[in-house]
């Protein structure tokens, strides 16, 4: 109850400090109602979000100094002291109020669960709230008669007074959907720039640490044995570049010491000298022609048998073989200028896929921040919409009177 004072209490402060009350008109004393007492049901429809009004609350209202005692001063030039003597309000029966839907909502929504929906109508039914009471006026007679000036009055104060509360809430409202679409904007900026970012990190490449690991690690595994394979693979060309050297020193040396090459060689150097002495002849015209292409002939078989005895020497000690080892270094060869190329296109990509590995660091930083950022652009539009649907349904206080006696 304590706690309930207090509430109430401040409300009053709050009502009566938001702005002052408009003066009631001070009739002239020809045109009073010359009446001590009077009488009426007011009724106060209001919304409990807003103006949190009770009975205790009213009464509180009526006999404070801006409302109660205004129109004291003002209607029947009275202290405002004196209010508390002249007026009673009694609670009547039939007056009810409902919670909010935004309440009901924060308390029983959850994390996942999909805010309740509510029509037009159930808004607005659930933010009414109504309070009845009588309002008793009777002036003594060193009062002027004006009860029902005063009456009149002291109502019409309480609902502008309660009127000028609404606006300045709505008003504070008005300043929080302003705050609530600017950090909808801004979120959503946020948002996109993150998301821009992300598509510059990645350009349209799946930056999963998983797979590029998986892939870092395949790719130095066949870099290792692509430089394997060149390792061995040019061992075998040393090997049969040093065989074909050693063959052919071993065909040389033969061919040098060979009897029969060395004879051959003598007559071609022979029949060499001859044709020379032959030409000279054959210039100062003592030998025809047909003389000196006959030693031409000579010289060409005498150089045949020593090519067809060098080929056959050759054969017999592994001529063979060169062919055969100049055949496998030539395949050789080429095997190792494709493992070249093997290898840097393999180092290529695993330089691009350390590179893509740093980036998909960035991308999973960027990543939760997007996801922040989207997330606060969730909220800020359901705090946007909300508000907004807030001010729609919000609904003015009325203040009725109902059975003037």
């Amino acid at each position: 109850m304590e706690a309930t004072k207090h509430i109430v209490i401040l409300l009053v402060l709050i009502l009566l400090t938001s702005a002052p009350a408009q003066s009631a008109n001070r009739p002239a004393a020809e045109d009073i109602s010359n009446t001590r007492t009077a009488s009426c049901v007011v009724k106060i429809t209001s919304d409990p979000m807003v103006l949190p009004l009770d009975n205790t609350t009213i009464d509180y209202l009526l006999h404070s100094t801006g409302i109660g005692g205004r129109v004291a001063r003002e209607v029947l030039n009275i202290s405002p002291d004196q209010v508390s003597d002249i007026f009673q309000i009694e609670a009547l029966a039939g007056g009810a109020g409902r919670i909010l839907p935004e309440d009901r909502r924060q308390r029983t929504e959850g994390i996942g669960q999909k805010p309740e929906i509510l029509s037009s109508e159930q808004l607005r039914a659930a933010a009414e709230q109504t309070i009845l009471f009588r309002l008793s006026v009777e002036l003594d007679d060193t009062v002027k008669p004006a009860a029902e000036e005063f009456m009149n009055a002291l109502v019409g104060n309480l609902r502008n007074t309660l009127i000028k509360a609404f606006e300045d809430y709505k008003l504070r409202f008005g300043d929080q959907l302003k705050l609530a679409e600017q950090e909808a904007t801004s979120a959503e900026t946020d948002l996109r720039e993150k998301q821009k970012t992300l598509r510059e990190i990645s350009r349209s490449r799946v930056l999963d640490h998983d797979k590029i690991l998986a892939d870092i690690y395949r790719l130095r595994q066949n870099v290792q044995t692509a430089k394997m394979n060149q390792a061995s693979n040019q061992v075998i060309i040393d090997t049969t570049t040093r065989r074909i050297a050693e063959t052919q020193a071993k065909i040389m040396e033969h061919l040098e010491n060979d009897s029969i090459t060395i004879e051959l060689q003598k007559i071609v150097e022979l029949i060499g000298r001859l044709l020379i002495e032959a030409e000279k002849q054959f210039r100062a015209g003592t030998i025809s022609s047909l003389q000196l292409n006959e030693i031409k002939e000579k010289l060409a078989r005498a150089r045949i048998e020593i090519a067809i005895r060098r080929e056959s020497l050759s054969n017999s000690i592994g001529g063979n073989l060169i062919e055969s080892l100049n055949k496998e270094l030539a395949d050789r060869s080429i095997t190792a200028a494709q493992d070249e190329a093997s290898i840097r296109s393999l180092e290529r990509q695993l330089v691009e896929a350390e590179s893509l590995f740093v980036k998909a660091d960035d991308y999973e930083l960027f990543s939760l921040k997007a996801d922040v950022a989207k997330q606060t652009l969730q909220e800020s539009i359901l705090w946007r919409d909300r508000t907004s649907r807030r001010i729609r349904f919000l609904q003015s206080p009325m203040v009725s009177i109902l059975g003037v006696e």
